[in-house]
């Protein structure tokens, strides 16, 4: 199966052209057909029918559900995840989307997430959304998923709330650090569903990748109108150069009163908090103190995180931040067999000479056959050099 999905949102996005798209790319339709009974929604089912939009052909998923009268809060959407059968790796990526679509209504409302009661998103055709998107992602079994950014178009719809604009409060602020740019479209072109799927499921890169496309998918939407097809177009493919363009936030700060024996504790709980990498450079600072500046790189979805774990965990009163834009290799994970264990090398494709074992394996493998680091990491980049 192909390593890429890449999700090329040129005229929106909701949760339902998600689904259409899957369907597009091959994800059996039986595997959201059953998911109403899976998940205890009783009286549910989902339709599936190819439509026309500007001409192109495009799959679309109906959901018929009962009419509701309560608003669900996350603790209700958790129970439902957990009660189900499904495998456990979509329900917690299903949570955790759902987890940051509570999030941001918690800032948009001025509460916590506990709180808050889902509006729309908490109703059973956004559940099946989510969770159905999660379940068809997991299916095509894809390494990496990429999302072209966003169009955001511009007007006033009627809400929970009453008459609010579009895009909506919600996606906003899901979509803080994310690109965006305008369309002129007579309707919500992205939803808050289809802003919580992409940004929890897929990194966002402004140019079209170098790929060599293996399959396409048309998803469409429920409206019409305006110049463009309400369409999504989800790619299958393979990556064509291991090279990768997204933006960080960088977090610093500097302290020169901190004890240094607290920086362990700090460098360990930064990883758990979504931390792509954190280091500490010796500086010079007022009145000729030694002190110390903290970096911490991480992407938006950890970066409020990862600010207030700078924020407790060391003796800073503030953190400033900027966001960066970087280039990437593409790697992945080599096994070799040597003498003394299976060791795992980190590499690049078609760049052999950029290879590395994995350090915290090689001094397992070295403490238990008694010699030193270095004698097993030089065996394992014997054998994988006879691999090339």
């Amino acid at each position: 199966m192909a390593g890429l999905l890449y999700i090329d949102a040129f005229a929106g996005l909701s949760g339902d052209m998600f689904l259409g798209g899957l369907i597009g790319l091959g994800v059996p339709e039986k595997i959201f057909s059953d998911l109403p009974g899976r998940l205890g929604f009783e009286g549910t089912r989902i339709e599936f029918e190819t439509v026309k939009r500007k001409g192109l052909a495009a799959h679309k998923v109906n959901i018929h559900f009962p009419q509701e009268k309560k608003h669900r809060h996350l603790s209700d959407i958790q129970e439902i995840l957990e009660k189900s059968d499904l495998d456990r790796h979509v329900v917690e990526a299903s949570l955790a989307s759902f987890k940051l679509l509570a999030d941001a209504e918690a800032r948009v409302h001025g509460t916590t997430p506990d709180k808050i009661h889902f509006h729309e998103v908490g109703a059973v055709d956004s559940i099946l959304d989510i969770v159905g998107t999660h379940q068809g992602v997991a299916h095509l079994g894809v390494e990496r998923v990429l999302c072209s950014p966003l169009p955001l178009s511009r007007g006033m719809a009627t809400m929970a709330h009453g008459l609010m604009p579009f895009p909506a409060p919600a996606t906003v602020e899901l979509l803080r650090g994310c690109p965006t740019c305008p369309v002129d479209l007579p309707f919500e072109s992205v939803t808050p569903t289809g802003a919580c799927l992409a940004v929890s499921l897929a990194r966002f890169c402004e140019s079209w990748p170098a790929m060599s496309i293996r399959m396409v998918g048309l998803g469409a939407g429920s409206k019409e109108g305006g110049l463009m097809p309400n369409v999504v177009r989800l790619i299958l493919a393979e990556e064509s150069q291991p090279v990768l363009k997204d933006s960080v936030w960088v977090l610093e700060c500097e302290v020169d009163d901190m004890n240094p024996e607290f920086f362990e504790p700090l460098w360990c709980s930064a990883f758990d908090k979504g931390a792509l990498d954190l280091f500490i450079t010796p500086i010079q600072m007022k009145k000729g103190r030694p002190g110390a500046l903290i970096t911490l790189l991480c992407h938006d979805l950890h970066r409020e995180e990862c600010e207030q774990l700078l924020l407790q965990h060391t003796s800073t009163y503030g953190v400033r931040r900027s966001c960066c834009e970087r280039t990437t290799l593409k790697r992945e994970i080599v096994e070799v067999d040597t003498v003394y264990g299976c060791v795992p090398i980190k590499t690049v494709p078609g760049m052999g000479q950029k290879a590395a074992p994995e350090a915290s394996v090689v001094r397992k493998l070295a403490e238990q056959a008694g010699v030193s680091m270095s004698v097993v990491y030089w065996e394992a980049m014997k054998q994988f050099g006879g691999r090339q």
